[in-house]
This record gives structure tokens, C-alpha cells and sequence, in this order.
């Protein structure tokens, strides 16, 4: 049975079975109970992580001390952060299990080779680069023109294993509202629903 990693993988390229084994050798299983801290701020992230089951949350605290959540990964995703991993600093965002959850880990090192010895593997990385920064760029987009409302719709149509998964208090952080705003916004879209 062909491993869900490769799997996910083929999504966005070719990748030969030879490559293929090869950068999965790099690879090791994890696993990490509801609110394990996979990586935390002021620390390196050494490791980037496929997430196999399971949910993760990424935040960070604004200048207030506020915390504020910016990213949510689940099954066939990938999560580190990006900024910290390639440029060896201290992270500005902490990643923690929502529930317990299995993950693929690489070690900076071993990506390092593989992207150098693989050119299927350095293929599927420029890829999931750019995915990263296109997503970062809808994403800021939206936080800042569109209403609350279009975009708790947006993520509903685009994720909608995290209103059954996720904290809602989490979800309103992600979206820059108040919990009860939140609360207000699935009301009202539940009531034209129903109409």
C-alpha cells in the first residue's frame, strides 16, 4: 500500500518509487498527545512534520501578550514554521496538538540532503514554497478586505472538519473576531439557511 506521505506527495509532482523511498528513509513516526507542544516559541524549528492523524494549531502572541491562532493543520498537510526552519531562527509561533496525533517528522539536515541528492524532492518543495506563500498572501488578502462573515463562510466552504475538530474559541482568533462574534455570525447564517 503506497504510504500516505508519497501519496500527498504525487498530488504535486512525479515522484519515481526510487525517489520516493529514498526521501521517506529520512522520515520518523511521532506521536503526540492532545496539547503536546511540537515546537515552541523562541525555539528553532529543527523538524518539519506530515501530519499522518490528528490536528495542530499554530499561534503566536501579538505586542498586547493577546494570543492569536494562525494556522490549523490536519491529515495530509504539512506544518512547521517556514521562516524559522530555513533561516535557523527563533521561532515566532508556537505549534501544539489539538488531538492526538501521529506525525512524519525531517530533521532540517536530512531535508537539506534530500533536496540536494533528489530532484524529485527538491521539486515537490519549490512547489509546497510557493502553495505556502500564495496561501500567505489569500490569506492576508482576506484579513484585510474581506467581512468577518465572507470569511467565516470562505473557511466553512474551504475546511469544514475544523468547526467539528477545532475549538470555536480557536476559529475566532484565526478570523481576528470575538468568540461571541463568532457565536452571532453562525446564527445568522444558520437562520438564512433555513429560511
Amino acid at each position: 500500500m503506497l504510504h500516505p506521505l508519497i501519496a500527498t506527495v504525487r498530488r504535486f509532482t512525479a515522484f519515481p518509487d526510487a525517489e520516493a523511498d529514498y526521501f521517506l528513509s529520512f522520515f520518523s513516526e511521532k506521536k503526540y498527545k492532545r496539547g503536546a507542544v511540537l515546537l515552541e516559541e523562541g525555539h528553532v524549528a529543527h523538524e518539519v512534520f506530515f501530519i499522518m492523524k490528528g490536528a495542530t494549531r499554530q499561534y503566536f502572541f501579538n505586542e498586547e501578550g493577546q494570543e492569536r491562532t494562525c494556522n490549523f493543520s490536519m491529515e495530509q498537510e504539512f506544518i512547521t514554521d517556514l521562516e524559522s526552519f530555513s533561516r535557523k531562527a527563533r521561532s515566532a509561533t508556537s505549534i501544539v496538538a489539538l488531538e492526538p496525533t501521529t506525525c512524519m517528522a525531517i530533521a532540517c539536515t536530512d531535508l537539506a540532503t534530500a533536496l540536494h541528492t533528489s530532484p524529485a524532492t527538491a521539486e515537490f518543495f519549490r512547489i509546497v514554497v510557493e502553495h505556502v506563500a500564495a496561501e500567505n498572501i489569500r490569506r492576508t488578502k482576506s484579513l484585510l478586505s474581506l467581512s468577518p462573515e465572507k470569511q467565516f463562510s470562505d473557511l466553512l466552504r474551504d475546511k469544514p472538519l475544523l468547526f467539528q475538530r477545532v475549538p470555536q474559541r480557536y476559529i475566532a482568533q484565526y478570523l481576528g473576531i470575538a468568540p461571541e462574534s463568532l457565536s452571532r455570525i453562525r446564527k445568522r447564517m444558520m437562520a438564512v439557511q433555513k429560511s
